[in-house]
């Protein structure tokens, strides 16, 4: 048999004899001293054992009491099987009904009933009470438990609880193959790893530590992982499981992490540790879909309720969406979730549990975009473990990145790193050209105005272009084939900003120093020290220059001052305007037109002669021809 790793957890009623069992079972007292003083479980207990066949599983003691609810919930989020533990001289209790709904909303997958304290009752009694509580438990969960009576006091029967632990557990390697997220059959250890945090301490020679069920995934030392709801990148520093120092871990397994240079404050209860790839999101919007709880779901109208889910608990706002199994949360600050993830929602300042829940979709979404948000979501299926959340964000947005799917679905076109729904892309491209037709606008424009990605409409304007459909210029895309300013090298783009940024005092390049190196202070300033090296130290600056201006992004005045090639084309037009053939122009008219200095005019109009537009008579300037076509403002 393929070995495993597990985790069990023990819920039921206070009192019923859970803490006693586990050490009946293991050998080991999971109470602390102040809990066992009072007789009372508060919080998360832990204890192992070897099955006898080389698998090692790990138990957690829950709380039992109805004020300890959400720290039952930390304890049954990752748990492979449930042992529902019913005393036999008081049999069911209010508090049963409220784990076994509690257990349900969880999504535990395997339930066993184990009646403790058998000894103090009859077999006659003990028989009617076996029945009675599996007829209970199928009408309330659908499962159809095996149950053990056993004493945990007097150890009679114990063995037949262990061998029933262990066959409901025997077909673990072959259930934990399962699909994640769209991908192929993996098993949970080759899944992302996530643990989410239940303790945190500090030891000394190690720092901060952290434990918690490692419900998916590998933990190796050296890892560098993330934790959430701060998305900080964290490293492994050391590993611990069932007191046993490791250097590699596997799912499922209670885990002890050591981190490097994490202070102990930035880690607290109910954060998660995960991979980049983990898909991971903090969050303070979720919409969950509900589930049955008690046979019905229940109205809430807009109110506080408490959540919980993983490790974490705390308030939110409720807020029930319309004619759907659907409800917003609302939280005051990030938490860390999952998509599918199960959670409970409880009736604030009590232990009822209102639903069960599936997070369904992470993060707010604009109001205007909800109906259509809200419609997807109501055709998802019951069954989220093979759905790929992905699928979601195509039919909203109409594209995706395409490393969220292992394989391509159908009706989408691949664009670069993204998938594109194929009716989507028409309407977008239809919609660009026709905007950029009437309007040259920027990347950052178009993606606001039609509310893409920026990264998918660069990936889409790319695609106009490849096409001759549409060119860069000045900044700005516009219909037509021709050079596009994005095809510049990183440094000749560099260089046109700065010449652009000094508008009519245009660009006067300085000095050059020892060994014709550029020393100019300006573009030095607004050149990143990566590009200094290839750019000034090889004395490059002055070719950038000439060859922007003979690809005409540039004019280049006497002096040589440069000029941006649009806004001499401008000054030109509006010298010109209203101009005849013949007429002659003044310098003082000149100067007064284009807002130009002696300084720069003179070059200025020198410039204007050398391309043919006007000839110099003394002080005056007579005009020789008039722009027929924006085409004949092109500087010669």
């Amino acid at each position: 048999m393929t070995p495993y790793r597990a985790v069990i957890g023990l819920a039921g009623h206070v009192d019923h004899g859970k803490t006693l069992l586990i050490k009946a079972l293991t050998g080991i007292t999971t109470a602390r001293a102040h809990e066992q003083a009072i007789g009372m479980t508060q919080d998360l207990g832990f204890a192992h054992f070897d099955d006898g066949q080389g698998n090692t599983i790990g138990v957690i003691d829950v709380p039992g009491h109805e004020r300890y609810i959400r720290n039952m919930v930390a304890g049954l989020w990752s748990l492979d099987l449930v042992l529902l533990v019913i005393a036999a001289d008081e049999g069911w209790m209010p508090m049963t009904g409220d784990h076994l709904r509690l257990l349900k909303a969880m999504g535990v997958p395997r339930l066993l009933v184990c009646i403790n304290k058998c000894d103090l009752v009859s077999p006659d009694e003990l028989l009617l009470l076996e029945e009675s509580l599996l007829e209970r438990v199928m009408d309330e969960s659908g499962m159809v438990p095996d149950i053990v009576s056993v004493s945990a006091k007097t150890g009679e029967n114990m063995a037949a609880l262990h061998a029933a632990i262990v066959r409901q557990l025997a077909d673990l390697p072959a259930s934990q193959a399962a699909r994640e997220q769209g991908a192929p059959r993996r098993s949970r250890e080759e899944a992302s790893p996530r643990l989410y945090v239940d303790r945190v301490f500090t030891a000394n020679g190690t720092g901060t530590v952290l434990t918690g069920t490692l419900q998916q995934g590998c933990l190796k030392v050296g890892d560098k992982l993330r934790l959430y709801p701060a998305d900080r990148e964290v490293q492994v520093r050391s590993l611990q499981a069932y007191h046993q120092s490791v250097d590699e871990i596997g799912a499922v397994c209670r885990v002890a992490v050591g981190l490097k240079k994490v202070p102990h404050k930035e880690v607290a209860r109910g954060h998660c540790l995960t991979s980049t790839t983990g898909q991971c999101e903090a969050a303070t919007h979720l919409i969950v879909q509900l589930c049955e709880v008690g046979g019905s779901i229940r109205e809430q109208r807009n109110r506080e309720v408490e959540v919980a889910l993983g490790s974490w608990h705390g308030r939110a706002r409720f807020v029930p969406i319309k004619d759907t199994r659907l409800a917003r949360l609302i939280f005051a600050s990030p938490i860390p979730c999952f998509f599918g993830q199960p959670l409970a929602i409880i009736r604030h300042g009590s232990s009822e549990l209102l639903h069960g829940a599936r997070i369904v979709w992470c993060g707010d979404i604009h109001p205007a975009r909800r109906k259509a948000l809200h419609a997807l979501l109501s055709e998802l299926p019951d069954e989220l473990e093979h759905y790929n959340p992905a699928t979601l964000q195509l039919g909203l947005n109409g594209y995706v990145l395409a490393s969220r799917f292992d394989q391509q679905p159908e009706q989408v076109t691949p664009l670069g790193d993204w998938l594109l729904d194929n009716c989507w892309l028409a309407k977008s491209r239809d919609q660009l050209l026709a905007t950029l037709k009437s309007e040259p606008l920027s990347a950052v424009e178009l993606a606001t105005r039609f509310g893409i990605s920026l990264p998918v409409t660069q990936a889409l304007l790319q695609q106009l272009k490849s096409e001759q459909l549409i060119r860069l210029h000045h900044d700005k895309w516009q219909p037509g084939s021709g050079e596009s300013e994005d095809d510049l090298g990183e440094e000749a783009q560099l260089v046109l900003k700065v010449v652009r940024d000094q508008g009519k005092e245009g660009y006067e390049p300085g000095k050059l120093g020892p060994g014709g190196v550029e020393l100019d202070p300006f573009i030095t300033r607004k050149l990143p020290a990566a590009l200094q090296q290839g750019l000034l130290q090889k004395g490059a600056l002055q070719k950038q220059l000439r060859n922007l201006a003979r690809l005409k992004y540039l004019v280049q005045l006497d002096g040589p001052i440069y000029y941006d090639a649009a806004l001499y084309n401008q000054m030109v037009a509006a010298v010109l305007a209203g101009q005849q053939v013949g007429d002659l122009i003044d310098m003082a008219s000149l100067k007064e037109i284009t807002g130009l200095s002696r300084k720069y005019a003179i070059p200025f109009c020198l410039r204007m002669e050398m391309d043919g537009w006007v000839r110099r008579e003394e002080n005056e300037r007579r005009v020789l021809r008039l722009p027929q076509t924006q085409d004949e403002m092109e500087p010669a």
